[in-house]
Formats: structure tokens, sequence, C-alpha cells
């Protein structure tokens, strides 16, 4: 197995499925993605698009109805091999999820325990991983506040509840970080957050990420904050990226419809009082999915071949692809968003 040099995980053709009543759910459709070296990738997409089940996926912490159908996930090592993350029997994974992969969870307060305080955590989660020394710990975790904006020994020896939602939101960056992961997964790390609050973990979070070189790969419905944090966005619908490239060129150079309707549902500040365009419709049955492309009930750019037809994920641009048989149309329709 081999991949490009700067690469870090390399997600392969990677689907997941839900056992329900009603059959089996399709929450991931052959998914394949790159995360290099120091990047920061932003997946964005309606509610249950399958963005929250991809990343469970790359961690394995699915719920037992949740399993992995095929695919591969690449992970290379601080010291070059390259190990298949499907591959690596529990106790592997165990030493795999916060000392190489870390996931900082959307509901703060529901990811702390709230009976124990804040170092009793923070040992344990390090002890977990072989990590016994209690004095460099604390010292480590001491700095990690600092450098979060929290008064660290206050909060160090807190209980959750002693701590507001942004606190506690900084507290699960700062243990995401404390064993010097490659990759850390942030799932709405700006959810239910006041908009300072909001700015303050962002700020944060990009001076985390230039001290410690970490790549990141965050799931965000906000797509102001995906404009500004990202390197690369990659748009999901109905399980599946349809778009995947540089922010720049897919904010501003759209060729996926639902790339397009996501952008234009925005409001813009540069214009006067005007009516915001939603996506008509609803996103549809994973457990039986419509033929073709899956958006193309919802789609204005439709054709007959859509609805017969699944396209490929395809490149465009240097680093831009895209499943939509009628990308040039969306591309001509598109508009700068400002």
């Amino acid at each position: 197995m081999s991949i490009s040099d700067s690469t870090i995980l390399s997600v392969q053709d990677v689907s997941i499925s839900y056992l329900a009543h009603r059959g089996k759910v399709r929450a991931v459709s052959r998914v394949s993605f790159d995360l290099h070296q120091g990047e920061s990738l932003a997946l964005i997409g309606e509610s249950g698009c399958g963005k929250s089940t991809l990343n469970l996926g790359i961690i394995r912490l699915l719920p037992k109805t949740g399993r992995i159908d095929q695919g591969k996930i690449l992970y290379t090592t601080r010291d070059g091999r390259v190990v298949d993350v499907l591959g690596l029997s529990e106790r592997e994974m165990r030493e795999f999820r916060w000392a190489e992969c870390a996931m900082v969870f959307q509901a703060a307060l529901n990811s702390l325990n709230p009976v124990i305080r804040v170092r009793d955590m923070v040992y344990d989660t390090a002890q977990a991983h072989g990590r016994h020394d209690r004095v460099q710990i604390r010292k480590r975790m001491l700095e990690l506040f600092r450098r979060v904006r929290l008064d660290p020994e206050r909060v160090f020896n807190a209980y959750p509840h002693e701590l507001s939602g942004g606190m506690r939101q900084r507290v699960l960056l700062a243990l995401g970080v404390l064993l010097n992961p490659q990759v850390v997964i942030l799932d709405e790390p700006t959810t239910a957050v006041d908009i300072l609050t909001q700015r303050t973990i962002l700020e944060v979070l990009r001076e985390l990420r230039a001290a410690m070189g970490f790549s990141i790969i965050f799931i965000s419905h906000d797509l102001s904050i995906a404009a500004e944090m990202a390197d690369t966005v990659a748009t999901m619908y109905a399980g599946e990226i349809v778009e995947i490239g540089p922010v720049e060129e897919l904010f501003y150079r759209p060729r996926h419809a639902y790339t397009l309707g996501l952008l234009e549902a925005v409001p813009k500040l540069s214009v006067g009082a005007q009516e915001l365009v939603s996506i008509p419709g609803s996103p549809p049955d994973l457990i039986e999915p419509p033929p073709g492309c899956k958006f193309h009930p919802r789609c204005p750019f439709v054709t007959e071949r859509c609805r017969r037809e699944p396209p490929p994920l395809v490149e465009e641009a240097p680093g831009h692809r895209v499943a939509c048989f009628e990308s040039a149309r969306v591309l001509a329709h598109s508009q700068p968003v400002r």
C-alpha cells in the first residue's frame, strides 16, 4: 500500500450502512478523499447527509447498528508506515484514537463526565494510552489550557457544570490534542455558542493548528466558517461526496447544483433586502434512493440522463472534482459569493 508522501489519511471507496426495520440505510456511499499534512478539510451539507457517520467510521466508533461495508482507510504513521485502520485490532484502535486521530464531539456538555473533575478526565485519557507521569501530564495540560485561553488552574480542577458552554468546548479541544495527534476531527465545533465565543474558538483552532501542525477534518453547517477555516471543501449529499475542491474554487466557481443551492441560500450583506433562495424538496430516502443522480428530483438543471445514470466524480479543474453531468451549466449560472 502506498499513498502520496504528504497524505496523512486516505479514505478510499468507503461505504457505511445502518440496519433499520425497513431495510439497510446507505448512510455513506463510496466516499473517497485524501487529507494532507497540515490541511484543513471541511465537510458541508444538510443534516443526515452522512458527515458525522463518515467521521465516526474513520475512528470506528459507529453505533451497533452501523457497519462499514467496503473500502479502505489508510493512515500514515509518524515513522512513514501506512496502515489500514479497518484492519486494526480493538487494542490497536484504542491506541490509534486520540494518540493518532482525535475527535472533538459536538455536544460539549455530554462529552464530559459530569461527576468527575476535568483533571481526572485528563489523567484517565493519558493513562489509557500509557502515559503515567502525572507531573508531565499536568504540565502539558495547563499549557494547552493557556493556549486555548482558559484559566489553567481553575479549569483543571473544575467540574464540567462549573464551566460555560464555550469553556467546555475549549476544554474538549485541549483534551483532543493532549496526546499530539496528527489528525483532529471536529464535529460542529461552534454549535450552541454565541458569536463572540465562536470567534474565540476559531482563533484558538487556528493558533493550535499553526503551533502543532495537525490536520483537521471538520463538519459545519455554517458556510462562512468553512470559507474561513478550510483549505479544501467537500459537499456531501445523500451519503456521497458530490463536489470537492480548494475552498476558493468551490465557493466562487461551484460546479454542482447542490453546492450552488447551498451558497445561494446564504444571506448576503453586500446587497439590499432580498428573498432567500432555498433548495426545493427534501433529501432522498437512503433505504430506497432514487435512480441516477440522487439530487435529480430537486435539481433545476436535471436532464433525462441525470434520472437514469449516476454521475461519476471527475476532475474538471486542478484539484476540483464534481459528480454532475450538467456542471458546465451550473458553472455558467453561478455568481461569486461575497
